[in-house]
């Protein structure tokens, strides 16, 4: 089969080649891949910035249908529409997978990263880790469950809105606009910040039900957020941008006893002015992907059709063509862009 394969570290490290179709084990499902997205993730891994295991098959976000199953699996039946968690091995003996935090365990080994991935035409992952798709929810919106259950984890699990709390979601990117929504459907009154190059993502977001949207790069932003929230700044923020100038910004911008929580990975070392949160007694948070829960609250939303995801997706490629995908998304041409590894797009 064809597949995205990162075969080393440091430079010219992706391969778009031929490799053998994955062994179904007697607890596993072999899953045939519609479509899976290039997340920022893949670009840091591209780039050596987050951890990787090469040779080995990149991606994540995919939603795929199921071709094989094991003896032992159940749950589980050829034809079936599944998305999966990414945490799929783990100690299973540690304090974290005690609790449910698998993202947390040292042994985890993530889908695309340290296990082969959904950049492919085929991939086996365990039965027990896969999520039916909801009837009524499409295969091409559901390869972005993933990060939509990264944004439940941060919004819904790490963080608490309450209803009619202003919120502030910082950067304009696909992690944005899947924080503005969720937090809307927790039943905040959003604020969305970027830049002046962020004038389509803005009309994106205005579209989608933002209350409104302030661009960081022009005098008085501050000000500007101090307006739109009766003088008391934003109730939450969410930096979603991964800028060491936008979790500043969040700082300034937040309510005395606020709260702050960090859903983008800025992929290198940033600093906070903990004076600033000190004196203003604001809580700091952090999400790092997704658990189980996660996925459930993602997999609700999309079934009541709280969320709408098909306006973030800007591109889909086949996958031979990764590259111009790739580059889309580096330039940030794109919300989200899907690579297929069939080049017939349906719409099911």
């Amino acid at each position: 089969m064809k597949a995205l394969v990162k075969v080393k570290y440091g430079p010219d490290c992706m391969r778009y080649m031929d490799v053998p179709e994955p062994h179904t084990g007697d607890d596993d499902i072999k899953v045939k891949v519609y479509a899976c997205g290039i997340c920022g993730t893949d670009l840091h891994l591209m780039q050596d910035e987050y951890p990787s295991n090469p040779p080995i098959i990149t991606g994540h976000e995919f939603s795929g249908t199921v071709v094989e199953v094991g003896k032992n699996v159940t749950k589980f039946k050829p034809g079936d529409r599944i998305v999966t968690l990414t945490a799929v091995d783990t100690c299973e003996d540690c304090l974290w997978c005690s609790l449910g935090l698998r993202m947390l365990c040292k042994e985890r080994k993530s889908v695309g990263s340290g296990r082969n991935g959904g950049f492919a035409e085929y991939v086996v992952i365990p039965a027990k880790h896969a999520f039916l798709i909801p009837e009524g929810v499409s295969m091409k919106t559901a390869a972005l469950c993933e990060p939509l259950a990264c944004v439940c984890r941060g919004v819904c699990e790490r963080t608490v809105i309450k209803a009619g709390d202003y919120v502030l979601v910082a950067g304009a990117g696909i992690m944005g606009q899947l924080t503005a929504q969720v937090a809307m459907a927790n039943g905040g009154i959003v604020i969305m910040t970027g830049l002046k190059n962020d004038a389509d993502r803005f009309e994106v977001a205005r579209r989608l039900g933002v209350y409104a949207t302030v661009y960081v790069d022009e005098d008085d932003a501050v000000n500007r957020i101090m307006e739109l929230t009766d003088g008391m700044g934003a109730r939450v923020a969410f930096e979603c941008s991964g800028a060491a100038a936008s979790a500043e910004f969040c700082l300034q911008a937040l309510m005395k006893t606020g709260f702050y929580t960090q859903i983008a990975i800025p992929g290198k070392p940033i600093l906070y002015n903990m004076d600033l949160a000190l004196y203003k007694e604001i809580t700091i948070s952090n999400s790092y992907a997704s658990e189980r829960t996660s996925w459930l609250i993602a997999l609700r939303l999309l079934e009541q059709k709280m969320i709408r995801i098909d306006d973030l997706i800007s591109a889909i490629f086949p996958l031979k063509e990764w590259e111009k995908g790739f580059q889309q998304t580096m330039e940030k041409k794109a919300f989200k862009v899907l690579l297929m590894p069939d080049e017939g797009i349906s719409s099911n």
